[in-house]
Order: structure tokens, then sequence, then C-alpha cells
């Protein structure tokens, strides 16, 4: 009987069909999952046998490329738009399929008006976050406010360098309470005794814009208020009157789901 080598876990698969526990157990992911990329078109329907649902090879490779194109920062609508194919194949279909949706360096600068080196000083200091296609990094369409606002701040008399310096800063730091906040997730939210993953991304698809209004809008208020305290025993109130008649303190923050 043949057999096919190189699964998660070093599992043989025989060419016989399999049932979808049998996939979850060699794949690593959980029925509810298998189902879920079903429903969204990212994985072909098995057959049937009966009320049998029967899986084949295909299905175990096809779920190995989807856990590799999620790793490399693509979205689960983006790889939905793809058939089954080979790994580098399907790369670089996939970055066709974004390509209006994803920029090059050069067309971020173009975009937002500023030189090309500027983008990949960003870049270099995990301001920007790109995703890497075939050796080149793209960026998302965000990019562009992103280099603008910089732009906007250093022409307000910012040095670049010192405010390249400090967003690097900052950027380290969020990483660190990122994986704080990952585990704290991971410890405490739970969806019920199955496991269900359908559950797990409704309460994710809830509280990621929560979370991220929260975060900002605390940054903004703390940012206010530390202004508004280093001025208050100083001659310089412009920046206090400012920001007094800004009502900074009460910025919202918009963040939802498209």
């Amino acid at each position: 009987m043949a057999a096919a080598t190189g699964l998660p876990g070093g599992d043989p698969l025989t060419v016989e069909p399999l049932t979808v526990d049998r996939v979850a157990a060699i794949s690593g992911l959980g029925v509810d999952t298998i189902r879920y990329y079903q429903r969204l078109g990212l994985l072909e329907a098995p057959a049937r046998k009966g009320r049998r649902a029967l899986y084949s090879q295909a299905h175990l490779e096809r779920l190995a490329e989807i856990r590799h194109l999620a790793d490399e920062g693509f979205s689960l609508s983006q790889i939905a738009t793809l058939g089954a194919s080979s790994r580098s194949g399907t790369l670089g279909r996939l970055a066709d399929a974004t390509s209006s949706n994803r920029l090059t360096r050069h067309e971020v600068a173009d975009l937002a008006c500023v030189p090309e080196g500027l983008v990949s000083l960003l870049s270099d200091n995990g301001i920007l976050e790109p995703i890497t296609v075939d050796g080149e990094p793209l960026y998302d369409e965000s990019a562009v406010p992103m280099v603008r606002a910089g732009l906007a701040i250093s022409a307000a008399g910012v040095p670049l360098d010192e405010l390249v310096a400090l967003a690097a800063d900052h950027s380290a730091n969020v990483d660190q309470v990122v994986d704080r906040a990952i585990a704290l997730f991971e410890d405490h939210i739970t969806v019920g005794t199955d496991g269900s993953d359908d559950a797990l991304v409704d309460v994710v698809r809830s509280l990621l814009p929560a979370v991220t209004r929260l975060v900002a809008q605390h940054f903004n208020r703390t940012l206010v208020n530390r202004a508004l305290d280093r001025v208050a025993d100083s001659d310089r109130r412009t920046l206090a009157d400012a920001l007094a008649a800004a009502d900074a303190d009460r910025l919202e923050v918009i963040c939802r789901w498209p």
C-alpha cells in the first residue's frame, strides 16, 4: 500500500480516504477549523459515502498550504481566492490577485509624495511592517497615511531622525505588550466546552476593535494629560491653550471591520 511521508509529526498517510477526525489529527487543526475553511471556500468539500465525509491527500496538502500562507501574513479572504496548487505557484498567483491592495515601497513613496528612502527608513525601524512576496516587501494601503502623518510631524519642526528613534522605541515596547496581551487572552478567553473555532472567530472580531480603541484612546489621554502637566507651571501656555481648544482628550478612535 502506497504511503505519503513528511506530514506533521511524521505520521504516515495511506491513500485510503480519511475521516475529518483523522485529518484534524494529522494536520494539527481542529475539526471546526477544517469545516470553517470549507465554508469560506478555502478547502474543497470532501467526498461523501452515505453520511460519512471522506477526505484525501489533496485536502491535507491544501491545509498545509493554507497554514503556510497565513504564516506569511495573508488573510483568509485572500487565500480563499485560490485553489489548491504548488506552494510557490500559489504565492505568485496570490501576489497577482492582491496587487490592487498591496503596494510596493516605490508606490507607497509615490502616493505619499515622499522619498522612497523615507519608506525604507520607517520599515527598517519597525514602524511600517510589510509582508514579503517573492522576496519583495509589499505594504497595505494604510502605509500611505502613516507615512504622510510622519512627514507632517516632521514638517511641524520635529527632527525626522528623533521622530524615527521615538517611533522605533515605541514599536519595540509595543511588541512586548502585544505578546503579553496574546498570552492574557489565550489564558482567559473561552468559548464553550466544544472549543469551537467559529465561536472564537466571533469573539475575536468583537473584541479586537474594542481593544484597539481602548489602547489608542488611553495613549491619547495620557499624552494630552502629560503635556498639560508639563506646561502648567511654565510660561509655555500656547501649547496648553491649543490642547484645550482642540479638546484633544475627547478624541474618539474609530476601529471597525470593513
